[in-house]
C-alpha cells in the first residue's frame, strides 16, 4: 500500500452540526462587506448571537463561515448562524430593499452620530465594511443613514469587531425601545394577566344576577373548603389582596357566617359558606361553559394541560436556586 504523505490530505478540523443557512430575515441582519479578518468575523458572529441576532448577510459569494480562525473566535456560534452571500455589494442593496430592510451603514465618514438616528420601524440591516477601506461606496451611496461613533481626535478608527458590538447595542435597544408597546401587550404575563381579569369580569357579571358575592370572595370560600384553614397573610398573597381592601374582601363574608376567623386570624369556612358554593356552583360552571363554548373538547383539554405545564415551569423557576461554588 502506498504511504500518503502530501500534506494536501491533511484535515485540519472536522465538525457536524445541524446547519441553518440561507434562512429567511427577521427584524435585524448584519450585512458584512468584504470583510475578510477571520477574526473580526467571528468576534462579530458571537457578539450577534449575544444579542439575538443569528442572520448575517455577506457582499461576497465565496465568504467562507467556517474558517478555523472564525469558528473559535465566534466559540462555535457559526454553526447557529443563517448565512446569505451575494456577488457583490451592489446586488446585496437589491435583495435588502426588496425585503424592505432599513439599511443603516457604519462609517468613520457617517451623516449621523449612531446614538441620535431614528429608526423607521422596518427591520433593520446594520453594514460594516472592510478592516481597510471601510464600507464600499455603493452602500455609502444607497444607505436609508450612514452613521458614525463619535471619538476623540487621538484616535482615527475602532477595531471593526468592536465597533460592530457598539452598534449592535445602541440600534437593538432603540428598536426595542420604538416597539415597546407592542412588546408589552403581547408578553405572556399581560396576556395572562389581561384574560384573567377578563374572566372575574365575567363570573362577576353572572354572580351579580343571583348573589352579592363577587367572583373573587367565592373563590376565596371555594379554596378555603379545599384547603380547610389559611391565614390572612396566605390569602393575600394568593389572591392578590392588599391591604387596604382587607375589610372590603373578608368582612361581608364574616357578617354573613360564611367564613370564620380566629384571634391568629386564621380563616375557616362554615356550613353556611359551604352551602352558598353548592348554591352558586351552578352559575360558575355556567359561565365556565360559556367561555369556552368555541372550544371542542380536545381543545379544552388541550387548554388544562397547557395551563398545567405553565403553572409547573413557574414553581420551577421560583424554586430554583443557584449552587454554590
Amino acid at each position: 500500500m502506498k504511504k500518503v504523505t502530501d500534506t494536501n490530505y491533511v484535515i485540519p478540523m472536522v465538525s457536524v452540526r445541524n446547519m441553518r443557512r440561507n434562512a429567511s430575515s427577521t427584524d435585524f441582519c448584519i450585512v458584512l462587506d468584504n470583510l475578510n479578518d477571520f477574526g473580526n468575523i467571528g468576534t462579530i458572529v458571537r457578539t450577534c448571537h449575544a444579542f439575538g441576532i443569528s442572520n448575517i448577510v455577506s457582499t461576497k459569494h465565496d465568504f467562507d463561515l467556517f474558517q478555523k480562525k472564525t469558528v473559535d473566535a465566534s466559540r462555535g456560534r457559526v454553526f447557529n448562524t443563517n448565512l446569505k452571500t451575494f456577488a457583490n455589494p451592489e446586488e446585496t442593496i437589491s435583495y435588502l430593499k426588496s425585503k424592505d430592510y432599513q439599511i443603516i451603514t457604519t462609517s468613520p465618514r457617517g451623516t449621523k452620530l449612531q446614538s441620535l438616528v431614528n429608526l423607521t420601524g422596518k427591520p433593520v440591516a446594520l453594514v460594516v465594511g472592510n478592516e481597510t477601506c471601510g464600507a464600499s461606496d455603493a452602500f455609502m451611496n444607497n444607505s436609508d443613514v450612514t452613521i458614525q461613533i463619535p471619538m476623540y481626535s487621538e484616535v482615527e478608527s475602532l477595531n471593526v469587531g468592536v465597533a460592530t458590538g457598539i452598534s449592535i447595542y445602541e440600534l437593538k435597544l432603540k428598536q426595542i425601545l420604538g416597539m415597546i408597546e407592542k412588546q408589552i401587550k403581547s408578553t405572556l404575563g399581560r396576556e395572562i394577566n389581561v384574560t384573567a381579569m377578563l374572566i372575574r369580569e365575567a363570573l362577576d357579571a353572572e354572580l351579580k344576577k343571583v348573589s352579592s358575592l363577587s367572583s373573587s370572595q367565592l373563590i376565596f370560600m371555594m379554596v378555603l373548603k379545599c384547603d380547610t384553614t389559611m391565614s390572612l397573610f396566605d390569602a393575600q398573597k394568593q389572591f392578590g389582596i392588599p391591604d387596604s381592601e382587607i375589610n372590603k374582601h373578608f368582612q361581608p363574608l364574616i357578617n354573613a357566617g360564611y367564613i370564620n376567623t380566629d384571634c391568629a386570624g386564621n380563616f375557616t369556612i362554615t356550613e353556611a359558606g359551604v352551602e352558598t358554593i353548592g348554591k352558586l356552583w351552578t352559575t360558575i360552571e355556567n359561565t365556565e361553559n360559556r367561555i369556552l363554548e368555541d372550544f371542542s373538547e380536545s381543545e379544552k383539554q388541550e387548554l388544562k394541560i397547557m395551563i398545567g405545564k405553565i403553572k409547573a415551569k413557574c414553581v420551577e423557576i421560583t424554586q430554583y436556586k443557584p449552587r454554590v461554588r
